[in-house]
């Protein structure tokens, strides 16, 4: 069994943290391609407006 630290990634929409098992999606930023843009099950169901940290590029 793992018994290390992890450290949860957040929903680049609400800032919450996303775990593993939920209905969750992650990408990569479609402009820049450099950062990983994540968003929880409750903002994917509602396409919530996220914003990548990287290049501020605002998606749905």
């Amino acid at each position: 069994m793992y018994s290390g630290s992890y450290d949860m990634p957040k929903c680049n929409a609400c800032g919450r943290d996303v775990h593993p098992g939920e209905i969750s999606e992650n990408f990569s930023c479609p402009k820049c391609k450099s950062a990983r843009i994540w968003r929880c099950e409750g903002c994917k169901g509602k396409s919530k407006e996220y914003k990548c940290p990287a290049c501020g590029h605002k998606g749905k």
